[in-house]
This record gives structure tokens, sequence and C-alpha cells, in this order.
């Protein structure tokens, strides 16, 4: 039994997909699929059952699920003592993020920061604002970067970066780049993220200063990742409302177009979370987090 057998057991239990995991691990699907099946072989046992349309944990995966994560908190907390003497010469950095800072903001920080600190290996997990502060009371990430706050789960909040979020409709779309009033935009579909998302709460909350509700829109698609709103505003089922930077891509090919509404300006903030008690110190963390709130880093990496 190994780390690494752990890690993928973990992670494929928590996503109940091979693939899903894979991607997060930086690993092959076959490559996950080879380390829980060594980890069964060891333990003589099953642990996961797969069928074609999900995976789920056998009796003894359920024993071993907290038995295991607990395995990698010791570790992780054993790593976070001797990074702190290495002074950065090592390290394993894992980080939580919503869709948006996960895709379109913290790789080019995280490849600039492993620029300056080539021996520390940095992990990406992206979630729901739900699932990573789950993490991050787990202690199964060091360090989260969300679209909202929560109130009294034990988590430290710093404002990092405002994004902003744009309407957006198919290119072919009649009222596609022209500047529109809000009242034209409330005779569309509505394309939103899921209830647990800071976009859709920034977006409820305008709203409101407008006095409007969702209840105003013919229909309201909920879809739970930007680029899903993307895709399905380019296909034609409603307004989508997004980051401007995720939907850059979509705009640079003409699949989709902004609405601009004169005196509407929507922004969501992204914060970076982090438990108030560490486990330990951990000299990775506070340098990651003390490179991105960097002002002039943020201002050279992104070009604003």
């Amino acid at each position: 039994m190994n780390l690494k057998q752990l890690e993928a057991f973990l992670l494929v239990a928590e996503l109940r997909n091979f693939t899903r995991a894979a991607g997060q691990l930086g690993m092959s699907q076959p490559a996950v699929s080879f380390q829980i099946k060594a980890l069964e072989e060891e333990l003589q046992v099953t642990l996961l059952e797969r069928t074609e349309k999900k995976v789920v944990l056998t009796e003894a995966g359920r024993l071993l699920y907290p038995e295991a994560r607990q395995m990698l908190r010791h570790y992780r907390k054993i790593r976070a003592v001797v990074d702190e003497l290495r002074g950065l010469k090592s390290g394993h950095l894992i980080l939580g993020a919503t869709d948006v800072p996960g895709e379109c903001l913290l790789p080019v920080f995280i490849g600039a920061f492993r620029e300056q600190y080539p021996g520390v290996r940095v992990t990406l997990r992206v979630g729901s604002n739900a699932v990573i502060l789950r993490w991050l009371q787990e202690r199964e990430v060091d360090l989260g970067i969300l679209g909202l706050t929560a109130a009294g789960e034990g988590i430290r909040y710093y404002p990092w970066l405002e994004e902003q979020l744009v309407f957006i409709v198919p290119g072919w779309h009649p009222l596609a780049g022209n500047q529109v009033n809000l009242e034209e935009v409330t005779r569309e579909p509505l394309l939103i993220r899921e209830q647990d998302s800071g976009t859709r709460q920034v977006l409820e909350s305008k709203l409101a200063e407008h006095n409007i509700s969702l209840q105003d829109f013919p229909s309201v698609l909920e879809l739970g990742s930007s680029q899903a709103i993307i895709r399905a505003a380019g296909a034609g089922l409603g307004t989508g409302v997004v980051s401007r930077r995720a939907a850059a891509d979509a705009r640079a090919a003409g699949r989709v177009k902004e609405l601009t509404v004169p005196g509407w300006q929507l922004k969501q903030t992204f914060y970076l979370a982090w438990t108030h008690q560490p486990p330990a110190s951990n000299l990775t963390v506070n340098t990651f987090r003390e490179f991105i709130q960097d002002r002039d880093t943020c201002q050279r990496l992104l070009g604003e």
C-alpha cells in the first residue's frame, strides 16, 4: 500500500468517476485504475463497484475511506513540517478552486510560482463552493479560491480579485453585440449557474436592485459550470451570464457575443480561503498566498 494508491482511491470515491479523478491527479485513467487495482489486490478486497453509469463504494471501500483520509492528513502534516525546514526546496501545495479561477486564473499563477520554486509540486482540484468548503474543513486542500463566503464555517477569507460578469448570446442572435436595455434581456430565456454558485448570487442580488427576479424571465435553465453555460448560449438555448474571461475563447471564435446594457455593471469577487487553525506551519502555503496576493504580480500575469 502506498500514498499514490490511497490518493487515487479517495478521489475516485469522492468524485464517483475515474476520468475526472485522473484529470485532477494529472494521471491517465488507466493509471488511476491500475493504482486502485493494485490496492485491491494487496488488501484482497473489492473497494469499488464499477458500472457503466457510476462508481460506488463497496462495504470494504466504505470502511477504508475514513482511515485512508486520516492517513493522508497525517502524511501532509509531516510534509508541511519538513517543507518548512527545507525552505521551499520541495513541497506539495494542494489548491481547491471553483471553475472560473480554477480554469482561467490559477494556471498562470501556478506556472509563474513554479518558475520561482521548481521543487514545489502543485495539485489543483476544481469543485463547487460547498465542496471546497468541505475540503478546507476536512484538510483535503491547503488553500481555497471560491466565489462566496459562508459565515460560521471556521474559515478565514481574503478578497482576492474581481471578475466582470457579462450577458452572452449566440453570435447569430439579432441582439448580438448591440446595446440593449434590461427589459429586452428579460424577454430571453436565462442560463445561470446552480444555487450554490457565487455568480448566481451576485446576479440575483443585482437583478433585485432593478426589481427583477428570475420569475420575470420566460424560462431559467440551471447549469453546473461556466463552460456549460457558454456552450448552451452558443447553441441558442438562451442568454448566459458568465465571467468575461471564461467566455474569451468563445467570443474570439464568434460562437457567442456580449450584450451591452448601459449602466449595468456586474462583478463577482473571488476569495482566498483557509482554515483559522492550520494543521501545521506551512511555508509553501504562506508563500503561495503572498505570491498571488501581490498586486504587481496580478497585474503582470493578468494584464490588469
